[in-house]
């Protein structure tokens, strides 16, 4: 059972940690970088925080800790440009702003995602599935692998989301985890964390698909044609194709790994 935590508490847990871990170059302006160091051990506490939120169950609403995350980032932010004010930001500086609002975006994205845990998947059509979550009152997201395409081992195949990356109602998750497990998907493959995409492409001079690349799914698109495809968006049911009848499936290309999207990745790793 996750634990139960303030994002303050959270928040003061990591700010101890960077404090101790902060480590800063010894030549170039040093007095900037001195007078940088609080916004710089705040920036990584914050970052560090909202990647160990989905590790916690917090007392309060989580909307409202990402909403603290970021008036944060932007009080640090602004203290740098007032430090930095003339000069040319280090490159060490502009990473550190880039970690903390990717995972200030992915804590908002969070949410629970199947993977095929056998050797291979598919899917039938979900109309039952998303009637009943159109019942529930759901307003979140549901991605799913599109119906009748075969997915291999470890690809992701369903992604469920709640406004603000919080977990779903027990009844949302138990109808999604019924339907999965009713096509062969079992509970050995979940994580929670910010949503992924797996691209099927093509090398049609080869003669069809030559791998389905897995990739965040919030990043630039990347070629291929993506598995998952929008079933629920904002609770609002969406068209999904019925499969195609051609016989025998084909099976799946090679399944690979952006390099910062491993198996089993957790937000921001």
């Amino acid at each position: 059972m996750a634990e139960a935590i303030t994002w303050a508490m959270l928040l003061a847990r990591w700010t101890e940690f960077a404090r101790s871990a902060v480590a800063l170059p010894k030549d170039g302006a040093g007095g900037r970088w001195r007078e940088s160091v609080p916004a710089i051990i705040g920036l990584q506490a914050i970052t560090m925080a909202l990647r160990d939120l989905d590790e916690h169950e917090l007392d309060e609403d989580r909307s409202l800790a990402i909403d603290t995350a970021s008036v944060g980032i932007d009080r640090h932010t602004d203290n740098l440009a007032g430090i930095w004010v003339n000069e040319p930001w280090p490159e060490e500086l502009h990473e550190l702003l880039e970690d903390a609002r990717r995972a200030m975006a992915d804590a908002g994205a969070s949410g629970l995602e199947w993977c095929v845990d056998g050797e291979r998947a598919s899917l039938e059509h979900p109309a039952e599935l998303v009637g009943f979550l159109e019942a529930a009152g759901f307003v979140g997201d549901l991605y799913l692998a599109a119906p009748g395409q075969v997915l291999s081992e470890s690809c992701p195949i369903a992604f469920l989301h709640e406004p603000g990356g919080g977990l779903p109602d027990e009844d949302v998750i138990g109808a999604v985890a019924g339907f999965l497990d009713a096509n062969g998907v079992g509970s050995d493959g979940i994580r929670r964390g910010p949503p992924r995409q797996a691209y099927r492409q093509f090398d049609f001079a080869r003669g069809g698909p030559v791998r389905d690349l897995v990739a965040w799914m919030g990043g630039d698109p990347r070629p291929g044609q993506p598995l998952l495809v929008p079933v629920v968006l904002e609770g609002q049911a969406q068209p999904v194709a019925l499969p195609q009848r051609r016989g025998r499936p084909a099976d799946p290309p090679p399944l690979e790994f952006e390099a910062d999207v491993s198996e089993g990745a957790e937000a921001g790793e």
